[in-house]
């Protein structure tokens, strides 16, 4: 679960059919603009830390950056999935955007990378699946911030408890019907169908996705599977900042349209 091999297949068919999104991404009003609903979130909590030069280390396909870029911000992306860099890079090049990214695990950042940047921010730090892991990546990101640089990541904030992990999983859980249609593509011969299918854990809700290829007379079956975990609380993340060598950990309140945004943030 939650591997680069499951994140390639998710990428490469969301690349296939970038006909649908492509045109819609920037326009937060289009069913496909869920980044340009979200970007602005980030976007606010990037100034109001001051922060210019930022790392996006759970890029995917590049919009956020993209979004990002365009708002001023030095963006650089990173991701696991080989694919969704390739295909990022591609992204920014049609649109003449002279955006850096690189196929990197979160471990391996302090290798390319040295006290450079103003913000880290990542929308995928609470789906960590081990503490051991939590805690070797909370450390990298740390080594390439610059002293008093700062980062912004989702999951369970300030004013949550531990009491509140059942509530958040069923919340989830409801969120979405178990089973989904949830895309159907054609490009030349080829046919594309997503069904997602979700499965509920103690801890977490695990999304299988199952995307149903149709050329040319064959018919194959292309997989990945994503763990939504709830497991970490705010006192986790707490823990694991300070052993990295953080100096603070607060939640931040981002009031965007109509709504407030929670989003945590860890000054080195």
């Amino acid at each position: 679960m939650n591997t680069s091999q499951d994140w390639d297949v998710i990428w490469k068919w969301q690349w296939f059919r970038r006909a649908v999104w492509q045109p819609h991404f920037k326009d937060p009003q289009h069913p496909e603009g869920r980044p340009a609903r979200a970007a602005p979130v980030w976007s606010a909590a990037l100034k109001q830390h001051g922060a210019k030069r930022v790392l996006d280390c759970n890029c995917g396909l590049g919009l956020r950056a993209i979004l990002l870029h365009e708002d001023g911000f030095d963006v650089v992306g990173t991701d696991c999935s080989a694919v969704a860099v390739r295909h990022a890079t591609e992204l920014a090049e049609f649109h003449d955007l002279p955006i850096r990214f690189e196929h990197r695990d979160w471990d391996t950042l302090a290798d390319v990378f040295h006290e450079e940047f103003d913000a880290v921010i990542n929308d995928a730090f609470a789906w960590t699946l081990t503490r051991n892991d939590l805690r070797f990546a909370t450390r990298n990101f740390g080594s390439v911030l610059k002293p008093g640089g700062v980062l912004i990541f989702t999951g369970a904030d300030q004013w949550s408890s531990p009491e509140d992990r059942p509530a958040r999983l069923e919340a989830a859980w409801q969120a979405m019907p178990r089973f989904q249609l949830r895309a159907h593509h054609e490009q030349g011969p080829t046919q594309l169908s997503l069904v997602v299918a979700r499965d509920k854990l103690e801890m977490a809700v695990v999304e299988n996705y199952l995307f149903v290829v149709r050329e040319e007379g064959d018919v194959r079956l292309e997989t990945a599977e994503i763990c939504n975990t709830v497991q970490w609380t705010w006192e986790d993340f707490l823990h694991v900042c300070e052993e990295a060598g953080f100096q603070r950990l607060e939640t931040l309140k981002v009031p965007v349209g109509d709504r407030e945004h929670h989003l945590n943030v860890a000054t080195r």
